[in-house]
């Protein structure tokens, strides 16, 4: 039984590692394979992202981190990459990848952050979720989440999307345009606030779902500044839920930064840890 369950894990592991992959090819203009080695996803709007800008190792390539020259040749030929083009590589690090992270920590390689993978086992018992999964608790019937269904509407959600993050406003146009060539292969999801008089309008909250066989992962979960602690990120994350499985996907999981502080958040809500990817700036 023990058996089957590394497996199931080991299974699910490799399906969302692959979701969010897929996620970020999706906002990267140029994808790289150098050599057979690395695969390097890179949106020079977005440079100081990175989540979404990543290079990861192909897997024949760990055969071969055995050494340490090796290891020197291939980390020397990415920086020479790095300074040829002007821009920064963010090595994305698998737990199995120990004798590389090694030599980084030697060198004096900055750890910038860790992406953690979460799962969730509960999907085909929703029962533990709330029971109306389209108002907060703080506003009762003044709330209500959508599915963003028309171009229009995408931009109210890059504002609060953008809000939310801290993202400067130069930087929205770049994203609108990014995302509205996405429109059929993400689900945008907002929080509103009806009756609300303000200059950005009325939604509070967003987040993205993006589904990849038989998988649907969340990313983008965030609220305005002055409407966080006031559960719009959890109804967020149970609407979510429950989109996914009314949906038919078989899987469901979501990916944090460390950075944000979230992992215990998503643990109370029932998730569970199931990887973790450290990120090395080059």
């Amino acid at each position: 039984m023990v058996g089957c369950l590394k497996y199931l894990d080991s299974n699910i592991i490799k399906i969302l590692k692959k979701n969010e992959l897929y996620f970020c090819k999706n906002w990267d203009s140029v994808i790289w394979d150098f050599n057979n080695e690395f695969l390097t996803l890179y949106n020079k709007d977005l440079f100081d992202d990175y989540f979404i800008n990543r290079t990861i190792i192909k897997k024949n390539t760990n055969l071969f981190l055995k050494n340490k020259n090796q290891i020197e040749k291939i980390i020397h030929s990415l920086n020479n990459i790095s300074k040829n083009e002007k821009i920064n590589f963010y090595l994305h690090l698998n737990s199995d990848q120990t004798l590389l992270e090694d030599y980084l920590v030697k060198k004096g390689f900055e750890k910038i952050d860790e992406v953690i993978g979460l799962y969730y086992p509960y999907y085909f018992d929703l029962s533990i979720l709330t029971e109306n999964f389209n108002s907060s608790e703080n506003y009762s019937n003044l709330s209500k989440i959508i599915v963003i269904d028309d171009i229009d509407t995408l931009k109210e959600w890059v504002n609060i999307y953008c809000l939310s993050f801290g993202i400067s406003s130069r930087k929205k146009y770049l994203i609108y345009e990014i995302l509205k060539k996405k429109f059929g292969i993400f689900y945008f999801i907002s929080f509103k606030i009806n009756g609300i008089n303000e200059t950005h309008g009325n939604t509070v909250g967003c987040c993205i779902l993006f589904p990849y066989r038989g998988s649907i992962s969340l990313y983008c979960l965030g609220t305005k500044k002055e409407y966080r602690h006031k559960h719009v990120a959890t109804n967020l994350l149970d609407f979510s839920i429950k989109f996914g499985k009314d949906k038919g996907y078989q899987i469901f999981g979501l990916q944090t930064l460390k950075s944000d502080g979230l992992l215990n958040f998503y643990e109370k809500k029932g998730f569970v840890k199931l990887y973790t990817t450290l990120i090395y700036r080059l």
